[in-house]
């Protein structure tokens, strides 16, 4: 499916998840010394912002896999797209095939959780 024919769901709610989500990731590729992009300094500028002003669009691509297109409404500027691959929900999939439900990753909320329950 091409990105033109995508469906765009609108993050209507618990967008504070999404955002400690992001902050996670940030802080990840912050430690891994990520090249500082326009994108990269957008998404820290996303998670420092109230979460009544972010605008959180998400396509489902692939088993795991998402675009996510995001916006401030405090900017004049067009949104931010990038690839978010959900590899909580991955692992949730391989806890299970291999018989283990008490594992911790059942626990912890994801992008596949944001999409499934709080999209319209």
């Amino acid at each position: 499916m091409s990105q033109s024919t995508q469906e765009w769901k609108e993050l209507t709610s618990k967008k504070e998840e999404f955002l400690h989500i992001l902050r996670v990731l940030n802080h990840y590729y912050e430690r891994i010394g990520t090249k500082v992009t326009d994108l990269f300094l957008f998404r820290q500028r996303l998670v420092q912002s109230d979460p009544s002003l972010v605008k959180i669009y998400l396509s489902k691509i692939g088993a795991y896999e998402y675009f996510v297109k995001a916006s401030l409404e405090t900017e004049n500027s067009e949104p931010q797209t990038w690839l978010h691959i959900d590899g909580i929900a991955e692992e949730r999939n391989r806890m299970k095939e291999i018989g283990n439900k008490e594992h911790p990753v059942f626990h912890i909320t994801c992008l596949s959780d944001l999409f499934e329950q709080n999209t319209a």
